[in-house]
């Protein structure tokens, strides 16, 4: 595996990790637990974060998939296994189609309009990549306040 790719899937790790520190000895009502208005549940940010993890580096890779956002953040419901399950899911995944990619392809624009319900999008496959780490690492510290504001309650 080019070490790139390496590197990306041991932070992808390591945050994951991060986050089942934040969800582990949770109940589900805890998991689906908001700390106000237009907030997201622990659950909502673990189901929101895998799905778009999966599909940047989807992009990278050619491997997209259609993703309903808008349902991600009515996520309810989850027992800890099953978020914890979309977590290994995705690195079994990562690990399966970077094993063969060339980091040579990562200046490829892609184009990922049919996919997202946005306007047309193009971007470089080494973008979708740093995406999908730094989408994760942004709501990865939304996921400590959560669980801090949840442990105060």
């Amino acid at each position: 595996m080019e070490p790139i790719f390496a590197a990306a899937i041991q932070r992808f790790e390591a945050m994951h990790d991060e986050y089942f520190q934040y969800m582990d000895g949770l109940t589900m009502a805890d998991l689906d637990w908001t700390p106000g208005p237009d907030m997201n549940s622990l659950c909502v940010l673990a189901v929101h974060v895998t799905a778009a993890e999966r599909f940047w580096i989807g992009a990278v890779v050619d491997d997209l998939e259609t993703r309903d956002r808008p349902a991600e953040f009515s996520a309810a419901g989850y027992e800890l296994p099953a978020l914890k399950a979309l977590f290994s899911d995705n690195i079994a995944f990562y690990r399966r189609v970077l094993e063969s990619a060339g980091s040579s392809r990562l200046g490829e624009v892609v184009d990922v309009s049919r996919y997202r319900h946005f306007p047309p999008q193009q971007f470089t496959r080494g973008w979708a990549l740093l995406r999908g780490l730094d989408h994760t690492s942004e709501h990865l510290g939304h996921a400590g306040m959560t669980r801090q504001l949840l442990d105060r309650r």
